[in-house]
Formats: structure tokens, C-alpha cells, sequence
């Protein structure tokens, strides 16, 4: 990390042959190849056949203690946001859902899907589902364009105050990986958030399959939605 870092290396970037990297390091080439697994096994390189070893581009980091916020987490990365609506539409909540958003069975949803990318990269794929309650009307939106967060903000004066999140490790069933453009099998992170306003009132549950390579996730090592102090982070990564 160090040399990456040093020497202003990129995603996409290629590390010189391990011999002359070894010399230039100063380092033995069987340290060097130990170096280069460890970080190909954090996806922080990946080792193309025949061709060398590559820098991959920084993934975006979502911040436990931090309202989730996905396009501000790529541009932070330094990548461009970028996202494809699967669908929006009108459901009732079932039981099961029901219990997951807070409300009651029977209670209206607006229900929408998209993959997330970063720079032309499908990372997740999110499914949620908001109160209709508090935007009714929001299907007349088109979610192709426009953020989600920003019409509840800006037509219905709705803010997320405070959530709980969720992270497994699950693997990625055909159509999930089909949609992520990874094989069958892969593991991936399962998220699970609910998202209310400062007042408690549910504003959206969330569920999100997301590939590890592409994303990751931290604690600040601070309270709920608070920012640590210069100097002070506290980081845990996943």
C-alpha cells in the first residue's frame, strides 16, 4: 500500500515486473509475492493472466454512523455515480414486510429497484420500499432520472433522522449475479436497513445485495450519526 500510494498509482495502473519492483523495494521477490496475494485477496490489485498485476480503482465506503448516502460515497471514492431503474411501483405490505417497514399489514409502498454502479461498474443492487403515507403521489416520478432522496427532501419535506443496518454474507443467486455481471455463487454482502425520520415515522426499508469487491463498509468508532474528530477516527472495514 505504501508504493501504491507513493508513487500516485490509479485504478487501472500496472505494477512494473516483480523483479524489478523487489529490487526497487529492497525486498525479497517471495515477501513481495506475499505482499501482492494479500492485497489481491482485499481486491485492493487483481492479477491478470498473462499480462501483469493492476491496481483496481478505490471502492466507495459506506459509514455505519453516517446517514447512507450511495452517489456521495462513489464521488467521495473519486468514481462516478451511476444507477439503472429496474422498476417503481405500487404494492401492499405483506406480513412480512409489514414487520420489516413498521407498519402495518395491507399498508401502501412504493416499491422500486436499481443497480447501483460506480464508473460504469454494477456494484449493488437495491431494492426499496418507502411509506406512501408520507409522499403520496411519488410514482408520478421517474426514478430513471431523479434521486430518490432528493424528491422526498424537496416535494414532501421528508429527512432520514436516524436507521439501523444489517450486513451478512450471502451468495449471489443467477439473476443477482446475471444483474452484477459475477458468476453464480459469488459472495456478496446482504444489507438490511430501516431509515426513519428524527420523529420516528418509517420512511423506508431498504435491502441490498452488494458485491465486496466493488464496496465496502465502516465504523468511525463514534456514536449514531456523529463524524469523529480530526485526528481521533477509529476505523473498522469490511
Amino acid at each position: 500500500m505504501w508504493y501504491i500510494k507513493s508513487e500516485g498509482l490509479k485504478g487501472g495502473d500496472r505494477l512494473m515486473p516483480e523483479r524489478e519492483l523487489a529490487e526497487k523495494l529492497g525486498v525479497s521477490r517471495t515477501a513481495l509475492r506475499a505482499a501482492i496475494t494479500q492485497l489481491i485477496s482485499t481486491h485492493v490489485l487483481e492479477s491478470r493472466q498473462g499480462s501483469g498485476t493492476y491496481v483496481l480503482p478505490p471502492k466507495p465506503i459506506n459509514i455505519f454512523q453516517e446517514t447512507y448516502n450511495y452517489s456521495d460515497a462513489v464521488r467521495r471514492a473519486g468514481r462516478e455515480p451511476g444507477s439503472r431503474l429496474e422498476y417503481a411501483r405500487l404494492i401492499e405490505a405483506d406480513e412480512g414486510l409489514a414487520q420489516r417497514t413498521r407498519l402495518a399489514a395491507g399498508a401502501p409502498l412504493f416499491e422500486i429497484r436499481r443497480i447501483r454502479f460506480a464508473d460504469d461498474e454494477p456494484v449493488a443492487i437495491e431494492t426499496a420500499y418507502v411509506n406512501y403515507a408520507i409522499c403520496p403521489g411519488i410514482e408520478a416520478h421517474d426514478f430513471a432520472v431523479e434521486s430518490l432522496y432528493d424528491v422526498l427532501a424537496a416535494d414532501y419535506g421528508v429527512h432520514v433522522g436516524h436507521g439501523q443496518e444489517r450486513i451478512s454474507i450471502a451468495r449471489a443467486t443467477s439473476e443477482e449475479a446475471s444483474l452484477l455481471q459475477v458468476e453464480e455463487g459469488s459472495p456478496v454482502f446482504f444489507e438490511r436497513a430501516i431509515e426513519c425520520q428524527a420523529d420516528g415515522v418509517p420512511v423506508e426499508y431498504l435491502k441490498a445485495v452488494i458485491l465486496p469487491s466493488r464496496y465496502r463498509f465502516a465504523s468511525n468508532g463514534c456514536e449514531n450519526g456523529s463524524r469523529p474528530k480530526e485526528g481521533k477516527s477509529s476505523w473498522l472495514t469490511w
